[in-house]
């Protein structure tokens, strides 16, 4: 059966936008380049220390849940019932960082040289004239990847299409055979360079850009459950006497400025 094409609101675009943008400069080339890498690695950062942060509470509870002690003060302080998310990755069920890599179905349709999952994921955003010119001389796969790397750093602009465009690997362009564009003072091994840490960090930022929120709400649910541990006199007592770096990690996770253990200590004496 076959499927029919949503007529995109960007129809009109498609039909016209036949003639490619303005040339891309070597200036331009590089410094969209630099601030856009810098831009995912920051992102990609972030998204590593919630998932770091997530691992760490996880760890310190898990040893604690395997003493008795510990699990019978919690149940009598009301504290026995973790996140569900917690609970879930200190039993191992969370995937460990970078095993989970977005993954998705190409759909082949294409409408006016566009295939219709990139189209989709622009249709709620204005498009610059050029930019569909521009992601027809790749192949499908690849429009989908600058789509959503554009989206995803919110730079639906025709600087970042172009340099996503300038710096696809040979074999991801609609006419492989054509020679690549030459840049003034760039060589041929520079653009290589480019072109392998833009893919790497392209991957590493699409699967942050797809879990940063599932994590950022799984440390909040985690860090809101060890605020009530940190408000708990008993508990911070056990904490201080039994397990004093469980104590410190804990202050740090909730609050980075937190005070020392020795002004915590005070509080509940």
């Amino acid at each position: 059966m076959t499927q029919t094409v949503k007529i995109s609101r960007h129809t009109v675009d498609l039909i016209s936008d036949l003639q490619g943008p303005q040339k891309l400069y070597s200036y331009q080339l590089r410094a969209t380049y630099d601030c856009q890498c810098e831009r995912m690695r920051l992102f990609i950062r972030e998204a590593n220390a919630s998932q770091a942060g997530l691992e760490t509470i996880a760890a310190h509870f898990g040893k604690l849940t395997t003493v008795n002690a510990f699990r019978a003060l919690m149940e009598a302080e009301r504290l026995g019932s973790l996140p569900m998310r917690l609970a879930e990755r200190i039993r191992g069920n969370r995937a460990p960082i970078g095993d989970e890599k977005p993954t998705s179905v190409i759909n082949r349709q294409q409408v006016a040289g566009i295939c219709l999952e990139a189209l989709e994921l622009l249709e709620d955003g204005p498009v610059p004239a050029g930019i569909f010119c521009l992601l027809r001389k790749v192949v499908p796969s690849r429009q989908i990847e600058i789509t959503r790397l554009m989206i995803g750093l919110d730079r639906v602009r025709l600087h970042w299409a172009r340099v996503l465009v300038a710096l696809t690997p040979q074999t991801q362009l609609a006419a492989p055979s054509v020679s690549r564009m030459q840049f003034a003072g760039i060589d041929a091994s520079d653009i290589a360079a480019m072109e392998i840490e833009l893919a790497a960090l392209s991957l590493d930022f699409l699967n942050a850009a797809e879990h940063l929120g599932p994590w950022g709400l799984e440390l909040v649910a985690a860090r809101g459950y060890l605020n009530r541990l940190m408000d708990n006199a008993p508990v911070v007592r056990y904490l201080a006497r039994n397990f004093p770096a469980t104590l410190s990690e804990f202050q740090k996770m909730i609050d980075p400025a937190s005070p020392s253990l020795a002004t915590t200590l005070t509080r509940w004496r």
